[in-house]
């Protein structure tokens, strides 16, 4: 709690009396009041003014909390934006139509093998995805970029991982992305 509230709290407990408040209240309510002051040996009056005051600083609190929290969540939100951004800038250009027509010796040494290759034996489906990080296709070792979109064989076997990139020949016709 900062010194600023309290010291807003202590001049609303010091401040003269400026307005009186009129509320009906259930029977109750009243009787509840009435038995707390009794109790506690003041006037309801005071107990009212106490319970409104408690109210009020828990209200202010508790949205100074949700503030911060939010702010917080904005500060998140715009550091992963911007963090995003910077790596679809990083990201290289798709490769055009043109661009894959042309044979080149890098492009033939990267191409994926007309069968597949045994780490592929065990694979019982493929689910299309978007890449988080970068990573590399297991069958021709491009580099998949992070963001752009990928293949990963399923396996009985838990924790084994293959990726294959979105245009690789070995990933059925049915699993687009």
């Amino acid at each position: 709690m900062s010194h600023d509230d309290e010291d807003d709290r202590k001049k609303r407990r010091e401040a003269p009396k400026e307005k009186v408040l009129h509320t009906r209240v259930p029977a109750v309510l009243d009787q509840e009041l009435k038995r707390l002051a009794k109790n506690l040996r003041v006037p309801v009056s005071n107990v009212v003014r106490a319970i409104l005051e408690d109210a009020v600083d828990a209200v202010d609190t508790v949205g100074e909390r949700t503030e911060s929290e939010l702010m917080g969540f904005v500060d998140r939100l715009q550091r992963q934006r911007d963090e995003l951004r910077s790596r679809m800038k990083k990201a290289p250009e798709p490769a055009t139509e043109d661009e894959d027509d042309e044979e080149s010796p890098a492009a033939d040494a990267l191409a994926c093998p007309d069968a597949a290759p045994d780490v592929l034996d065990d694979v019982f489906g493929y689910q299309p995805l978007v890449l988080a990080t970068d990573a590399e296709c297991t069958v021709c070792g491009r580099t998949l970029p992070a963001g752009s979109a990928a293949h990963r064989g399923l396996f009985d076997e838990p924790g084994k991982r293959v990726f294959l990139g979105p245009g690789c020949r070995l990933v059925p016709e049915g699993s687009a992305t």
